[in-house]
């Protein structure tokens, strides 16, 4: 048996995924990054800029441009914090709730299609399975 075969399986997956989610959040008219910052304003609301990079796992200079393109978009808004005059909060504007409400039951909908195939003790079991492997490579020393 080949010793890696499980992790180029892992990774040919994460690949196929990340395609067939490129592809339907781009009828949205947005990309991933853009998709992910809305979709955590979404569902946890307004969000400091700091908490969307951990959610989000995007890099502070990247996090930037996608603001300044949601907000090009009007999806979103920032505005100072009330606690810390140093940090920027994002909320949804109006029309990014609305884009939102209806992106994101079609995207569900597109998404579960894909898992579909797995029983749910095969994808309560594949969740338990991934993480563990998360888990212990976040833990990976040399």
């Amino acid at each position: 048996m080949n010793n890696l075969k499980t992790l180029t399986i892992i990774f040919r997956t994460k690949d196929s995924v990340e395609k067939a989610i490129q592809k339907d959040v781009k009828n949205y008219g947005l990309n991933v990054t853009e998709f992910g910052v809305l979709e955590a304003l979404y569902h946890l609301g307004d969000l400091p800029i700091k908490k969307i990079m951990e959610k989000v796992l995007i890099t502070n200079s990247s996090l930037t441009y996608v603001i300044e393109q949601l907000e090009k978009k009007n999806y979103l808004q920032k505005r100072k914090s009330d606690q810390d005059r140093r940090s920027f909060i994002l909320c949804l504007t109006k029309k990014g709730k609305s884009l939102m409400k209806k992106a994101y039951e079609k995207h569900e909908k597109n998404m579960r299609k894909i898992l579909d195939d797995l029983s749910k003790e095969e994808e309560k079991t594949l969740q338990e399975l991934l993480k563990k492997i998360g888990k212990k490579a976040s833990k990976y020393e040399v």
